[in-house]
């Protein structure tokens, strides 16, 4: 019993903890698809980190469609706005599946003219910045679906979206702090 105490305690913790690893540059597309929109926060000093905060500032002010899809009950979406919902998601995954293919092929160019003795800065920086140019895309392109995504909504379910994604460790100090 104490075992299974101790094992929950230190899994709510972890989930609320922060990461310590920084994403590299390259990071900001993952292999999944997944778009990270803010830059990473910058060092002040090499040990002293600035504190990060769960969301950039552009995840903030937009909601990722599974978000949506995952409270489309509680959010009381009409068949319209499903509708209009999937064929958005379903128009940028077709463009950022498109675009991922493309980046791959850049990327795979670009670690050649790295094994490359010597390597060619100059190639290596024309190949840089294809695969940049492509990151760019996918991320234009996500951004464009997620304003999509929140024009669709209506104000009272952008906000019932913002109470929905506040993380369980602020809800549960936010409780305890009106004790």
């Amino acid at each position: 019993m104490y075992t299974a105490l101790i094992v929950a305690v230190a899994s709510f913790a972890s989930g609320c903890a922060k990461s310590d690893r920084s994403p590299l540059p390259g990071d900001s597309v993952s292999a999944d698809g997944a778009v990270t929109l803010s830059p990473p926060s910058p060092a002040i000093s090499p040990r002293a980190e600035a504190p990060r905060e769960a969301l950039g500032a552009i995840e903030r002010r937009v909601f990722p469609p599974e978000l949506v899809m995952e409270n489309q009950a509680a959010l009381a979406l009409t068949d319209a706005q499903r509708a209009a919902l999937t064929k958005e998601i379903e128009r940028a995954q077709s463009e950022t599946l498109r675009v991922q293919w493309e980046l791959q092929a850049e990327k795979e160019k670009l670690a050649a003219l790295l094994d490359a003795e010597p390597v060619d800065e100059a190639k290596v920086s024309a190949a840089a910045a294809r695969v940049m140019e492509r990151e760019s895309r996918v991320k234009a392109t996500h951004l464009g679906m997620l304003v999509r995504v929140k024009n669709l909504l209506t104000a009272p379910q952008r906000a019932k979206l913002r109470e929905l994604r506040e993380p369980p460790c602020e809800r549960a100090a936010d409780a305890g702090a009106r004790d």
